[in-house]
């Protein structure tokens, strides 16, 4: 996904992976700081989950507007019902935009998402799946394909990249449910972290829950990464294919940098 949304990821998990670094160098001698440490790990944490959720709330609002782009830019365009039906504020609609006509669209992409999160891998199939052709959508599909990825790690799938790939027939099928199952729950518990952390101070009973070394966090992080990169090489790729299949000519596909 070219542009902002991938920008702000980088920069954002760069702010976490800097807080851990920070947390690491620490040496604490007695409780106060102990805890101290402990929660720029939690912070770091939850930069990186927050990072998460912006990029696929901007990678969203830019599917949506280069859609809607697309068709004022080309008439015959054929957006299909998804799009013809998502509900924009009619006021962003509406404003004047000095020089850029077409910001009208991106400011009502954003107003309706700036209250709404993607905190749930469930969401992100929602969002995104609908742009994807069958056998291409998030995630459970493109399992084979990540789990050879660089970076694919048996903390996000279960399973080691030779052990995966050793398998063969029904023990390749089992595996790859094993290793989609691995897969949510391992981002379902990372973003439950963050949700303990945000609501309850990381204290859900009578006192804080461990969040480990600086190491833990850091595996936290890259997993993100691992997540956000290869999504959005996915959703770069398939959403050039998409505005093939809605007949958007050459020239269209070029204007939106495709």
């Amino acid at each position: 996904m070219p542009g902002t949304p991938r920008t702000h990821f980088n920069q954002d998990i760069e702010r976490a992976t800097a807080l851990v670094a920070h947390a690491a160098a620490m040496h604490p001698a007695n409780p106060a700081e102990v805890l101290l440490r402990d929660d720029l790990l939690r912070s770091g944490w939850m930069f990186a989950v927050g990072a998460m959720d912006a990029y696929f709330c901007d990678a969203y609002v830019s599917l949506l507007v280069k859609s809607l782009r697309a068709k004022s830019l080309q008439s015959n365009v054929a957006l299909p019902s998804f799009v013809t039906k998502i509900k924009v504020p009619i006021g962003s609609i509406l404003a004047a935009y000095a020089n850029r006509p077409n910001w009208r669209w991106r400011m009502a992409a954003r107003q309706m998402m700036e209250k709404d999160n993607v905190l749930a891998l469930d969401t992100v199939r929602d969002l995104f799946n609908p742009f994807f052709p069958p056998d291409h959508k998030f995630f459970s599909e493109l399992i084979d394909d990540w789990i050879t990825r660089p970076h694919a790690t048996a903390h996000i799938f279960g399973i080691a990249r030779a052990a995966y790939l050793a398998t063969q027939n029904k023990a390749r099928e089992d595996a790859r449910k094993s290793a989609s199952r691995h897969f949510f729950a391992r981002f379902k518990a990372i973003i439950q972290r963050r949700h303990d952390c945000i609501h309850n101070c990381d204290r859900p009973r009578n006192v804080p829950q461990p969040i480990g070394n600086p190491g833990s966090v850091r595996n936290v992080i890259r997993d993100v990464k691992f997540l956000v990169e290869n999504s959005d090489a996915h959703i770069d790729h398939e959403f050039g294919e998409f505005l093939v299949r809605i007949n958007c000519t050459a020239v269209t596909r070029n204007a939106l940098g495709y």
